[in-house]
């Protein structure tokens, strides 16, 4: 019997073309560069919505380099869950205390926003160096659009970053046994109590099927399928999704080349 064995692993977020599995952490938090003391607590967001005019000297450039990722909070003995890794970059300066980091959900609208301030002493001495602030406190769930904003404290008029996210997860692990026609797909790293479906299909300008999809329950331990084709061409694909509204799927094709 002979048979090639293929391991792929896939995550597919939206915005970022790069492929890679989902961090893992322990515990969510706060941390700063340069080696200040910053803290954050959450914040309603009213006070800081209306903006000033920038002083003369305070460049539009201070804030940049916004990157959004997800990370996989898992606690033993607790189902894990997604949070935001929001990452930004702040040159230091005397007019600014701190920065304001709020998501808002394009689907229910609902909002959260936390204030990050900065040791002023420590702050004062690096003013003009650039600091990162790194956040990942934001609990977010599969198939989230959200909108990512991060603004300065006080809030200068166009001195502020937002971006659009998707929030989406997957991992593809299959084998391929060309002497019984089996495709063998584990799907990995999607939360717990979620339910997955996989097919085979034939990717034209749509993805058509190629027989029934299977369901891998995300209670059960073995999170596997074997789907059966009757030919190896360039356009049949694996794809895979979440089993909940409107969720984006995953289309894996590893015969095209």
């Amino acid at each position: 019997m002979i048979s090639i064995h293929v391991q792929i692993l896939l995550i597919i977020l939206f915005l970022n073309s790069d492929c890679q599995i989902i961090p893992r952490i322990e515990e969510c938090g706060l941390s700063c560069s340069q080696g200040i003391h910053c803290k954050s607590k959450p914040s309603s967001g009213i006070f800081n919505s209306f903006c000033h005019d920038a002083p003369a000297s305070l460049s539009s450039m201070v804030l940049k380099s916004m990157k959004i990722s997800t990370v996989m909070k898992c606690v033993q003995g607790s189902p894990c869950s997604l949070h935001l890794n929001i990452k930004g970059t702040l040159s230091l300066d005397e007019n600014i205390r701190g920065l304001e980091i709020c998501s808002l959900s394009l689907d229910t609208q609902q909002s959260q926003c936390t204030n990050v301030r900065f040791a002023r002493k420590k702050s004062k001495m690096l003013n003009g160096k650039k600091v990162q602030v790194q956040f990942n406190c934001i609990e977010v769930n599969v198939a989230q659009h959200i909108y990512v904003t991060m603004k300065t404290v006080p809030n200068y008029c166009e001195v502020k970053l937002s971006q659009e996210y998707y929030v989406e997860a997957g991992m593809f692990d299959y084998n391929v046994d060309r002497a019984r026609k089996v495709i063998s797909v584990n799907v990995s790293n999607f939360l717990r109590d979620q339910d997955y479906y996989v097919r085979l299909c034939h990717k034209w300008f749509t993805c058509e099927d190629v027989g029934a999809f299977a369901v891998i329950k995300g209670k059960e331990s073995l999170k596997s399928v074997s789907l059966k084709y009757s030919q190896l061409l360039p356009c049949l694909c694996i794809e895979g999704w979440l089993a909940i509204p409107d969720a984006r799927r995953i289309q894996l094709c590893p015969f095209e080349n």
